[in-house]
């Protein structure tokens, strides 16, 4: 192989091997930000549609992980907690067939409200404020 043409495929090579890289660093300017603040001390974390389209909301936020659902008693009702395990940190997950909070590291469940159905963990999770303002979703920085 002439040294030419090694030299240009492994520029081309090298390029396309960083390609990826440049893309990723960028694309977080093209999206915006997954929450953004309000002036009256709340965060938008979504929309309506994106809630009733997915059955739950969950965002990580400069206040840190939120989740949201409707109320099972009152749909208008939103509840948003802190989807971290109170035991051991670990993140919790949405069943939305049994409306609970389940943690598979340790297998503590808490209910739609955040409070300990069974342990190990002995404290609810946190509770955030939130309503709902024309179609977007918003949660209380506390």
């Amino acid at each position: 192989m002439e040294r030419r043409k090694f030299l240009m495929l492994f520029g081309v090579g090298t390029l396309a091997s960083y390609l990826p890289v440049a893309i990723a660093a960028c694309s977080s300017l093209l999206k915006p930000d997954a929450a953004s603040a309000q002036s009256d001390g709340f965060l938008v974390v979504g929309t309506v549609t994106d809630l009733d389209n997915a059955g739950q909301i969950l965002r990580d936020t400069e206040i840190g992980s939120i989740a949201l659902v409707r109320s099972p008693d009152n749909p208008q009702n939103l509840i948003a907690v802190d989807p971290t395990c109170t035991h051991q940190g670990c993140k919790t997950n949405w069943d939305n067939n049994n409306q609970s909070y389940n943690c598979p590291c340790h297998g503590a469940k808490f209910d739609v409200y955040g409070n300990v159905i069974n342990g190990p963990a002995r404290n609810s999770l946190k509770t955030y404020d939130a309503t709902i303002q024309g179609n977007s979703v918003l949660v209380r920085r506390s």
